[in-house]
């Protein structure tokens, strides 16, 4: 005899359906990052994985050499962080390995006051930056001594080449971890001491590279790839300048320490003005 359902079990069986569907819904749902900036995660250990967690997305505008019809507008922007910020940390660096020296301490954030050093300010928007000085690093160079990167932050210009050099007498590898979804994380071995590799490619557009030691849970080193006039590092007293060609254009001026962030300001160039102050604070 076939079986009859009730009303009932009608409204119970749909009601499990329902909410099967919403749970599978749920479940199968990708996390959406909402920050734009965001682009890809650097490997952190976990004694050190509140810092440098992610590389910013960098989008420079594209600079020109200044010409003499130029009205240029200079942007003075000063980098200044409000709280405590990120603690530093002593290592025992040479229960890592006896090359490694003695106990040091690793600086999360280099500052005079509230003022932020080597944080890598950028332009943004309709605005041209200007080079005025005719500097431009084509080979950035980032070398483990004492198990230790050296240096910590750079500025290079797009299509430089990347320069990792061994001077400890050790055995490690150097992780290359670019921000762009499109190029490759890159592994170079070092078996000797005075060993270099030249990494070609890695650099070719604007964004950041991270390079960190595959055992040294501290080493690590950022390359800021963007046109000469575009970017800058802050200074001692966290401060940068620009010079720009767009009087009534609209900028965006970024700031990115690996230790805070990113912070960012909007401003619109007036035809009528030829100079801005601007300070953008890392909020701790």
């Amino acid at each position: 005899m076939r079986r009859m359902w009730t009303s009932r079990q009608c409204i119970v069986v749909v009601l499990f359906l329902l909410c099967s569907g919403v749970l599978i819904a749920c479940s199968s749902a990708e996390p959406v990052d909402t920050d734009e900036e965001v682009a890809r995660a650097v490997p952190m250990a976990q004694s050190a994985a509140a810092r440098a967690l992610r590389l910013p997305r960098m989008r420079p505008a594209p600079s020109r050499v200044a010409a003499p019809a130029d009205r240029p507008v200079v942007v003075r922007v000063r980098i200044l962080i409000e709280g405590a910020g990120p603690a530093d940390t002593a290592v025992q660096a040479r229960s890592f390995d006896p090359a490694c020296g003695d106990t040091f301490v690793d600086t999360a954030v280099v500052r005079n006051g509230n003022a932020v050093t080597d944080a890598v300010v950028w332009v943004e928007g309709t605005a041209t930056p200007l080079i005025t000085d005719g500097r431009s690093e084509r080979r950035p160079t980032v070398q483990l001594e004492l198990c230790r990167l050296r240096p910590r932050i750079q500025l290079a210009s797009p299509g430089s080449m990347l320069m990792l050099v061994m001077r400890d007498s050790i055995v490690e590898s150097l992780v290359v971890v670019p921000s762009s979804l499109i190029a490759p994380v890159d592994t170079v071995p070092f078996i000797m001491d005075g060993q270099l590799v030249p990494l070609q490619h890695l650099a070719d557009s604007a964004g950041v590279l991270a390079v960190y030691a595959s055992r040294l849970p501290w080493a690590r080193s950022f390359v800021a790839i963007a046109p000469p006039g575009s970017s800058a590092l802050s200074d001692a007293d966290g401060r940068v300048q620009f010079t720009l060609d767009g009087r009534g254009a609209k900028t965006t001026i970024r700031a990115w320490h690996p230790s805070l962030g990113i912070v960012a300001a909007n401003l619109d160039l007036s035809p009528n003005k030829s100079g801005y102050e601007l300070t953008l604070t890392f909020k701790r």
